[in-house]
């Protein structure tokens, strides 16, 4: 699936939630420039991504990339707006792994949600705070295949490696709150 106004919004787990307003702020302006707007479903920066566009009423123009094949692979905390995200008309891209999948099942299924993501989307944004492992594998997937990545450095001690710095439009913390 190929959505030429796509952008995803991706970032660390341990984004914490007082980030909620500059990710609705973000994805409001998204959704207001007539894109849609996909996530992975992640607690953290996914799921403040996702209860802005609940918030906004944009569920239709919502995707969730999920590695799971059911809402119940969904961290407990995210699963309600999941279940609301799908009611009011957002579309989920299944994964393959189960609940309760061995972790030689459940992180390729996480590195390909992510990889299925961002080959659908034409601009990714990243709200990294702290290690995060798999938000830098998604930047460098973005970056590989030229597509526009934007990074909010939001604390925790995060920085993004050197090669990715000119490769990305980046924003501080102190530019950001």
């Amino acid at each position: 699936m190929s959505i030429s106004r796509l952008v995803g919004v991706v970032g660390s787990r341990s984004l914490p939630v007082s980030f909620a307003p500059l990710v609705d702020r973000v994805v409001s302006s998204f959704l207001d420039r007539g894109y849609s707007v996909a996530s992975g479903g992640a607690v953290g920066a996914d799921s403040l991504a996702l209860s802005a566009v609940l918030r906004s009423d944009s569920a239709s123009r919502g995707f969730i990339y999920s590695a799971w094949s059911s809402v119940s692979g969904f961290p407990s905390s995210v699963r309600p707006d999941v279940e609301r995200f799908i009611a009011a008309g957002g579309q989920v891209v299944w994964g393959p792994a189960s609940v309760g999948s061995p972790r030689h099942v459940a992180v390729p299924a996480l590195l390909g949600r992510n990889r299925r993501l961002v080959s659908a989307c034409s601009v990714v944004v990243a709200f990294l705070h702290g290690p995060s492992r798999g938000s830098l594998y998604t930047i460098r997937h973005a970056v590989s295949r030229g597509i526009s990545v934007v990074v909010f450095l939001c604390g925790g001690g995060v920085s993004l490696p050197d090669e990715l710095i000119p490769k990305c439009r980046v924003f501080h913390r102190q530019e950001v709150i």
